[in-house]
């Protein structure tokens, strides 16, 4: 049954392993959270895994709802109710988003799940895990592109002309993030993260890693 004391919000927001984001506005269902949630999924294809929130507001107070799915099927397996002042302020966002006073761009950035797990407090956001690191994230924001690149400068410079296994060898330092089950980074194929890498330095623009042949590379 509805709990009445309850007023949902028709913004619904969908995080999937492998989909990404998908925003869902003036959404109109059943009035229950988890029909709504599950009537949503039932509609969503190509899904694997992941959670929804959903505002809503209880007593006069601003609240975020959590439904956790999975590979399964439809159902939601596992739901939170939030209602401290992060949920709250991240409410207040959702709203400003939907009357056009924040833009999508902002909005997203503020439903990062790195944000996210800063700012929650909710187990089912911690304990999300992407598929496959977004295109996004991995080609403008992943520290450790910086960090290997400044690395392999430092130890060979510039110019440098080395066995592309070298590269190869200080990719693999490099730590992955908890939230992501596959990492570019860390293909098995040796050769694909190093190409890997490089795409990430070029699509920045701080350098390159160049195969010039005989499995060498160099390094500009």
């Amino acid at each position: 049954m509805p709990d009445r004391n309850l007023e949902l919000k028709d913004t619904m927001i969908l995080f999937d392993r492998d989909l990404g984001v998908s925003i869902f506005q003036n959404f109109k269902g059943y009035n229950d959270l988890v029909d709504d949630a599950e009537w949503l999924l039932e509609r969503t294809s190509q899904k694997s895994r992941g959670f929804i929130l959903r505002p809503l507001r209880k007593n006069n107070s601003d609240g975020l709802w959590v439904g956790e799915y999975d590979q399964r099927g439809n159902q939601v397996n596992r739901q939170e109710f939030l209602f401290d002042p992060e949920a709250q302020n991240l409410c207040s966002t959702m709203k400003n988003y939907v009357l056009h006073k924040v833009s999508e761009r902002k909005l997203l950035e503020r439903l990062s799940i790195e944000s996210l797990r800063k700012t929650l407090k909710s187990s089912i956001v911690r304990d999300f895990r992407f598929y496959a690191c977004p295109a996004e994230r991995f080609y403008r924001s992943c520290v450790q592109v910086d960090r290997i690149f400044a690395e392999l400068v430092k130890k060979y410079g510039r110019g440098a002309k080395v066995h592309y296994y070298e590269v190869a060898k200080e990719i693999e330092k490099a730590n992955p993030c908890v939230d992501v089950v596959v990492c570019p980074l860390m293909a098995p194929n040796l050769f694909e993260r190093v190409l890997n890498l490089n795409n990430a330095l070029m699509v920045r623009k701080l350098g390159e890693i160049k195969f010039t042949g005989s499995d060498n590379v160099e390094i500009l």
